[in-house]
C-alpha cells in the first residue's frame, strides 16, 4: 500500500510539474500573443518601437495571376512602396457553402510569405465587407439565401457565417502577422460603414463594435483599423479623392490619441460600362498627398496602386473587366509615367521621414495664399514644404506655384520636388512601349446556342418567374423565361418586366424582337415593392429618389394576332458591391425577374425557366469535341465561336504583356485555353458617370477620355496563361462576328 501510494504521489507530481510547465508555457505564449510589436501613439503607428511612414500600395492578389505576384511586388519597392494593402473576398475562398480553397490562385499564404521576403509591411484588408468593385462587395452568393438573414447588422444568421469564415481565415492568416515575426502590421476590418450606418441604426453600431472583437477573439492579434466609420480597439482612418486640411482637422480632433492614415487614395476612378474612362492628373495626386502630409498625415494607401482585372465574372454589376483605375501600375503590372513621377515623392519622403516623423511641425499661410509648413528640430527647419491650395497662381517669399501645386524642400532650401517641373521633367524623358498587332487571321468556327425548346435539359416550370440567383446561384450569368401570349389584335405590343435584372433579350417565335438600352446606372433603387411591415429605410437621399430602377418596359412592333412564343435571356452584369446600389441590405439582392410580367397590363402566367447556357452546362470551353462546330455563316445572336493561335518559344521567353482587341464585337464572355478573361462589351462610352456621384462633387485633377469610343476595346491575356498553341473561344451574345478580334504584344527592351 505505501508503495503504492509512494509512485502515485511521484506520478502526480510529475504530472503536476508537467501540467504547470504546460500551463506557464501557454500563459506565455499567450502573453506574447498579446505583446504585439506594433502599436500606435498620436502621430503615427508604431513597429518596434519605431514610427513609421507608411507609403502603401493597394494589390488584390486576387486580380492578377499567382505568377506575377514576385515582379508587382518587386516594382512597387523600386517605386518606392514600403507597405502592400489587400483586400481578402471572402468568396474567393469560399464560393461554395463550407468549401474553403488557399492554394493556387487563392494562396493568401504565399502572397504574405513574398512580401516578407521582399520587406514589405502589409496592410490585410479582411471584411468580411469589402467593396471593392468586386461581385457581391466579396460576399460569397449563397449568404443572400441562409434563412433570416440581414447582411452587414447585428443578426445572428450572419453573424454565424462571418465567425465560421474568420475561424479558418485566421488560421490562414496568423502565421504571418507581426507577433509572429511576419510582414502584417495592420488589419482592416469592415469598409466605410459609415456610408450605410443610417440603414441599421444602433444594431448596426453594435455590429462595428463585434467585428472588432471577433478579429482579436480569433487570433487576429495585430493593430486593427477601420476606415470611414469607427469602432472602439480600432485606428479610424480616412478615405477620398482628397483629404482637405478642414478635414484632417476634424478627423484629428475626434480622435486625438490615433495617428491620420489615408487609407484610400484614388489616383483616378473605376469604369463601368457604358460610361468614359476616368483619368487623373498626377500633379494633383503628388499635391493632395503633400498638402495631407503636411497637415499631420503619416500614413497614406493608393487605392488602387495596381488595379489588375475582374478575370471571370468577379466584377460588380456594370464594372468593366479591366481594374486598371489609371493607377501607377497598369493593368499588366508595368510602371506608367504616373507611377514613375510618383516614385519620386515617394524617395524624398522616404530619405526625409525623420522629420515628418519625429520633428516639430509649424504652419503659416503668406499673404497670397500660399501655406508653408515646416518640420523644425533643435531650432533647424529640417523640411520645408510650400502649398498653394488655391487654383491661381501665387508668389511669396522667391516661391512661385501655379495652382495645386507644391515644392519641398530640404534644409539648405535645396529644391526636392517641385510638383509642376519634376512632371515635366518626366514627360519628356519617360517612354512608354507601344502595343503592336500580332495575330488576326483566325479561323472561326461556330455552334449555335439552341433556344429553350431545343435544349437537351427540362425547364423549371411555374406560375410565375423564379428569380434567377435562386436557380443559378451566381454560378452564371444566364437564365432564359419562357411563357405563351396570345395576341388579339395585330400591332404594337408592350411587354413590362416589373422587378428585373440585369440585362434582358426579349424574342418572339424565336427571332430578336427588342433588348435592353443604355444607360446603366450603378444605384438603381429597391428591388421590391415596399412591405407595410417592413418600411423602406434609406441611407441618403439618392437612395430615395430611386423606386424604379428596377423597371423595364419594352415596345414590340407590328407582331401579328394569335400566339406566340415569348422567351427572355436574362443576362447578369455582376452582382451589387453595396447596399447603396439597391436601398437595402445586400441579402435583398436580385437578378433576372423576380415579379410579375406585364403583357399590355395583364399579367402573364405559366412560365418555364432555363437557368445557365447550354454551352455551359455541356463545359465546351474545355470539352469541345462534345458538340458539331460548324463553319461560319451570316451572324446571329447567342453564338459559341472558336479558334486557335500559335506563338513561338521565342515570342513566350520575351519579356512582353499581351491584350485581345475585341473591336467589332458585341457582348459576351471571352476564354482563352479555358481561362475566364471576363466579360466584354464593346458599348461606347457617352456619359460622366459611373453614377451621379460624380455631378454632385468637384473632383479637381480627374478627367475623362474622349466620349464615342468603347468603354473597353481591349482585354488583358496574361502571359503566363499562353503556351504555344492556344484555343480562343467566344460567347457573343449578339449578331456579331468576331472578324475584327486580333491579339497585340508590348514587348518591353
Amino acid at each position: 500500500m505505501r508503495l503504492f501510494l509512494l509512485k502515485f504521489c511521484q506520478i502526480s507530481k510529475i504530472s503536476i510539474t508537467l501540467f504547470l510547465g504546460f500551463f506557464i508555457a501557454n500563459a506565455g505564449f499567450a502573453q506574447l500573443q498579446k505583446t504585439s510589436p506594433v502599436s500606435y501613439d498620436s502621430r503615427a503607428v508604431l513597429v518596434n518601437g519605431q514610427r513609421q511612414l507608411i507609403i502603401s500600395g493597394e494589390m488584390h492578389y486576387a486580380r492578377s495571376p499567382r505568377e506575377m505576384w514576385p515582379t508587382l511586388l518587386d516594382r512597387s519597392k523600386e517605386m518606392g512602396i514600403n507597405t502592400v494593402a489587400t483586400y481578402i473576398f471572402w468568396d474567393f475562398h469560399e464560393q461554395i457553402k463550407d468549401v474553403y480553397n488557399f492554394s493556387g490562385q487563392r494562396d493568401l499564404g504565399h502572397y504574405l510569405q513574398l512580401c516578407k521576403e521582399k520587406n514589405l509591411n502589409v496592410i490585410l484588408r479582411v471584411g468580411p465587407y469589402c467593396c471593392a468593385e468586386w461581385n457581391y462587395g466579396g460576399y460569397p452568393a449563397y449568404l443572400r439565401d441562409e434563412p433570416g438573414i440581414t447582411i452587414r447588422t447585428l443578426n445572428k444568421p450572419y453573424m454565424n457565417r462571418v465567425e465560421k469564415y474568420f475561424e479558418h481565415l485566421s488560421a490562414e492568416i496568423k502565421p504571418y502577422l507581426a507577433v509572429n515575426g511576419g510582414p502584417v502590421i495592420l488589419v482592416q476590418v469592415e469598409n466605410e460603414y459609415a456610408n450605410v450606418a443610417i440603414r441599421y441604426g444602433e444594431d448596426g453600431q453594435r455590429y462595428l463594435k463585434w467585428i472588432v472583437e471577433l478579429a482579436e477573439r480569433v487570433g487576429l492579434n495585430v493593430q486593427k483599423i477601420t476606415c470611414e466609420g469607427g469602432a472602439k480597439g480600432a485606428i479610424e482612418c480616412v478615405n477620398g479623392h482628397s483629404i482637405p486640411t478642414e478635414r484632417s482637422i476634424t478627423h484629428k480632433a475626434k480622435n486625438p490619441d490615433q495617428p491620420l492614415i489615408w487609407t484610400e487614395l484614388w489616383p483616378a476612378w473605376y469604369n463601368t460600362w457604358g460610361f468614359q474612362d476616368h483619368k487623373r492628373d498626377p500633379r494633383n495626386i503628388a499635391f493632395h498627398m503633400l498638402n495631407f502630409i503636411g497637415s499631420g498625415g503619416t500614413g497614406i494607401n493608393y487605392y488602387m496602386w495596381h488595379g489588375g482585372t475582374n478575370f471571370g465574372r468577379t466584377s460588380m454589376y456594370l464594372q468593366t473587366t479591366s481594374y486598371d483605375f489609371d493607377a501607377p501600375l497598369d493593368e499588366y503590372g508595368r510602371p506608367t509615367l504616373k507611377g514613375l513621377y510618383l516614385a519620386q515623392l515617394h524617395k524624398v519622403l522616404e530619405k526625409n521621414n525623420k522629420a515628418i516623423l519625429y520633428a516639430d511641425r509649424t504652419e503659416k499661410i503668406g499673404a497670397t495664399g500660399i501655406k508653408t509648413i515646416q518640420w523644425v528640430k533643435d531650432g533647424k527647419a529640417l523640411l520645408t514644404l510650400h502649398l498653394n491650395e488655391s487654383d491661381k497662381s501665387a508668389t511669396e517669399i522667391g516661391v512661385s506655384l501655379n495652382g495645386r501645386s507644391a515644392i519641398v524642400k530640404d534644409a539648405e532650401s535645396k529644391i526636392l520636388f517641385d510638383t509642376q517641373v519634376d512632371f515635366a521633367n518626366y514627360k519628356t524623358m519617360v517612354k512608354i512601349a507601344d502595343w503592336q498587332p500580332l495575330i488576326s487571321n483566325f479561323s472561326w468556327k461556330l455552334w449555335q446556342e439552341p433556344f429553350p425548346d431545343s435544349r437537351f435539359d427540362a425547364a423549371i416550370n411555374s406560375k410565375q418567374p423564379i428569380e434567377q440567383l435562386t436557380l443559378t446561384k451566381d454560378q452564371s450569368d444566364y437564365c432564359w423565361y419562357s411563357t405563351t401570349v396570345n395576341v388579339t389584335a395585330k400591332g404594337d405590343q408592350n411587354l413590362e418586366i416589373t422587378y428585373g435584372g440585369d440585362f434582358f433579350y426579349v424574342y418572339l417565335d424565336g427571332k430578336l424582337q427588342t433588348q435592353s438600352k443604355a444607360p446603366f446606372l450603378e444605384n438603381r433603387g429597391v428591388t421590391m415593392p415596399e412591405d407595410p411591415a417592413h418600411p423602406y429605410i434609406f441611407a441618403n437621399a439618392l437612395e430615395a429618389s430611386k423606386l424604379e430602377g428596377f423597371k423595364h418596359k419594352f415596345i414590340l412592333k407590328n407582331v401579328s394576332k394569335g400566339n406566340h412564343k415569348l422567351e427572355i435571356l436574362a443576362a447578369s452584369l455582376g452582382l451589387v458591391k453595396g447596399d447603396w446600389s439597391i436601398s437595402s441590405s445586400m441579402n435583398n439582392e436580385r437578378k433576372g425577374i423576380w415579379q410579375p410580367v406585364k403583357w399590355n397590363e395583364k399579367v402573364l402566367n405559366n412560365w418555364q425557366m432555363n437557368p445557365f447556357l447550354s454551352g455551359e452546362k455541356l463545359n465546351i470551353v474545355n470539352e469541345p469535341t462534345v458538340i458539331k462546330w460548324t463553319k461560319p455563316a451570316k451572324p446571329k445572336p447567342l453564338t459559341w465561336y472558336s479558334s486557335t493561335f500559335q506563338l513561338s518559344q521565342s515570342q513566350l521567353a520575351t519579356d512582353a504583356d499581351y491584350r485581345i482587341d475585341m473591336m467589332g464585337s458585341g457582348k459576351g464572355m471571352l476564354f482563352v485555353n479555358g481561362y475566364n478573361l471576363g466579360r466584354y462589351w464593346l458599348i461606347d462610352g457617352n456619359g460622366y458617370g459611373p453614377d451621379e456621384f460624380w455631378q454632385k462633387i468637384e473632383l479637381d485633377g480627374l478627367y475623362l477620355e474622349p466620349a464615342g469610343q468603347p468603354t473597353q476595346r481591349y482585354y488583358h491575356l496574361p502571359k503566363t496563361w499562353l503556351k504555344e498553341n492556344n484555343v480562343i473561344t467566344i460567347f457573343e451574345e449578339q449578331a456579331f462576328a468576331p472578324s475584327q478580334v486580333n491579339v497585340e504584344i508590348r514587348t518591353v527592351k
